[in-house]
């Protein structure tokens, strides 16, 4: 499961979170991502990342996951 969420309301600071390891290494190779934390003996994976708009962020991951975005009452999204 990979998740997007916003650092700060109203900032254009991301983190993306996720388990799969095609995603993070997807992920790695992309200029505007940075790995700012990992998960030891699981897979895990956090990325930090700034876009101009929400709908920017999620249009970009959804293209990376290749899955439909769900949002949750947190505004959570999750792919």
């Amino acid at each position: 499961m990979t998740y997007l969420f916003q650092e700060e309301r109203g900032k254009n600071f991301y983190r993306i979170q996720t388990d799969e390891k095609n995603i993070a290494h997807t992920l790695k190779r992309r200029n505007n991502f940075h790995l700012s934390g990992i998960g030891f003996n699981v897979g895990l994976w956090i990325f930090s990342c700034e876009f101009s708009r929400p709908d920017i962020a999620k249009k970009i991951l959804k293209s990376i996951t290749g899955k439909k975005a769900k949002i949750d009452l947190d505004g959570v999204v999750s792919f």
